[in-house]
């Protein structure tokens, strides 16, 4: 049976939880990614997309989508560039934050 594993680092402590379906695993690694950049609003995800991207990038026309509610009504290939976007405003941190997902099979 094929499961998801959400797995994060953050200050050198690991975390992990584990899914039943792709869709859970990538609702889970997007919460886990807007909790640790404080996006709680489309004010706070304005900010930390001013904030945190590089000078010369390219803003997106409109915010990219934190709202939970929306997400869990959104595709599952969506959610993956979702999760992208936003995943990508973490790799340059002081804490060694990092998350992935990863497929597994849980076998007898």
């Amino acid at each position: 049976m094929p499961i998801w594993i959400m797995i994060g680092v953050y200050e050198g402590e690991m975390f992990c939880s584990s899914h039943f379906t792709e869709k859970g695993a990538a609702l889970a690694a997007i919460a886990e990614v807007l909790e640790y950049l404080g996006v709680e609003c489309e004010e706070t995800a304005r900010t930390v997309l001013m904030a945190r991207s590089p000078i010369d990038a390219e803003l997106p026309d409109g915010v990219i989508e934190w709202d939970r509610e929306k997400l869990r009504s959104t595709d599952t290939n969506k959610l993956w560039g979702i999760f992208g976007e936003w995943g990508q405003l973490t790799w340059d941190n002081d804490h060694g934050y990092q998350i992935d997902v990863t497929k597994t099979m849980v076998t007898a």
